[in-house]
């Protein structure tokens, strides 16, 4: 997770609208701004140029200060929808396509090592095809439905959203297991490398956005 999953952009989220959310985020716009009470309209990167600090800094300060105050199980439910929209899915689809031509290109080139998981490619085709049907069909069927924390109709489909979760899980373990938990061998190239990363890295956001839904978005529609 990153500081705009919570916070948004800094270009648009204000100093008025985090200190309604977590006041404690103003102590932070004090030191580098004493009087920000001034500044209430001024968006988080207004704040930064007027200060002459670096906005990421600003935002990653403010963040840590608001995930102090607040656990994630307690964000209002429209914060997690838009998290889980535009922090995951979103995150997810721009880099399926990249993990997949590194698993085709490390599997030909390096086709005679017999360090390459034989089926890699077609084993992260599966995921990417699992993972894109699902999300289409979660996003309309699901969380379209809970957008202001509207009950979702009788007939939504949440069961199925876990079936599906569970199947995502499993495709997730059978590439732990064909890449050694993603250990690139010594012989390993930059590509293969960063291949293992790439998909290490997928595997732990669509973990912790399994959990997100499963355990603490559905049960808030479950009676």
């Amino acid at each position: 997770m990153n500081y705009q999953d919570i916070l948004g952009r800094c270009s648009e989220t204000t100093v008025s609208q985090l200190a309604s959310t977590c006041p404690e985020t103003l102590d932070v716009f004090r030191r580098y701004v004493p009087h920000i009470e001034n500044h209430r309209l001024a968006t988080v990167a207004m704040v930064a140029s007027i200060a002459n600090v670096d906005p990421g800094k600003l935002c990653q300060e403010l963040f840590d200060t608001v995930m102090e105050r607040t656990s994630i199980e307690e964000l209002d439910t429209d914060v997690l929808l838009e998290l889980i929209l535009r922090g995951y899915d979103a995150a997810h689809l721009a880099k399926l396509p990249e993990i997949h031509r590194l698993a085709r290109k490390i599997e030909a080139v390096h086709r005679a090592n017999p360090d390459v998981p034989k089926g890699i490619t077609l084993a992260v085709k599966k995921l990417e095809r699992l993972l894109r049907d699902h999300i289409e069909k979660e996003n309309t069927h699901v969380l379209n439905q809970m957008a202001h924390d509207q009950p979702p109709r009788p007939e939504t489909p949440i069961a199925q959203m876990n079936e599906e979760h569970s199947i995502i899980k499993k495709q997730l373990k059978k590439l732990r297991d064909m890449t050694r938990n993603y250990r690139a061998p010594e012989s390993a190239c930059r590509s293969w490398r960063r291949f293992y990363h790439e998909l290490k890295a997928l595997d732990f956001r669509l973990s912790e956005q399994i959990y997100l839904e499963r355990d603490v978005l559905f049960p808030r529609f479950q009676f």
